[in-house]
């Protein structure tokens, strides 16, 4: 027995199936974008946090090692002491808790200022 198929039905079927394996296609290629794009925005973020880490030993050993520099020198210049308290309100800003280091500030401030 031969079934006479229209030729509309015949391309409106393809054409069908064509734009349900376009659309299939599509979506897993945007769930598998999404999927790497999450996967690249957490590696990023572990990469900030580290490199926030990083900053913030660095800039505590810096301070540190001024406040040492001038307290044993038993004095500091006005420019020293600009600078230092800039990096030391910078470091605040990233590390909240930092009590030790605000009482090696403190007697850095109680030190004679010089002029060079």
């Amino acid at each position: 027995m031969v079934v006479n198929v229209p030729l509309g039905l015949i391309v409106q079927s393809f054409l069908t199936g064509m734009v349900g394996w376009f659309v299939k296609t599509l979506l897993d290629s945007l769930a598998a974008y999404r999927k790497e794009s999450k996967e690249w925005r957490n590696s990023l973020d572990e990469r900030i946090d580290g490199i926030g880490d990083a900053t913030q030993a660095t800039m505590r050993t810096t301070i540190l090692h001024y406040c040492e520099k001038y307290i044993t020198r038993g004095w500091v210049t006005s420019e020293e002491l600009s600078s230092l308290l800039d990096m030391h309100s910078k470091y605040k800003v990233i590390k909240k808790d930092n009590g030790f280091i605000d009482g090696y500030i403190e007697r850095v401030n109680a030190l004679e200022t010089r002029e060079l």
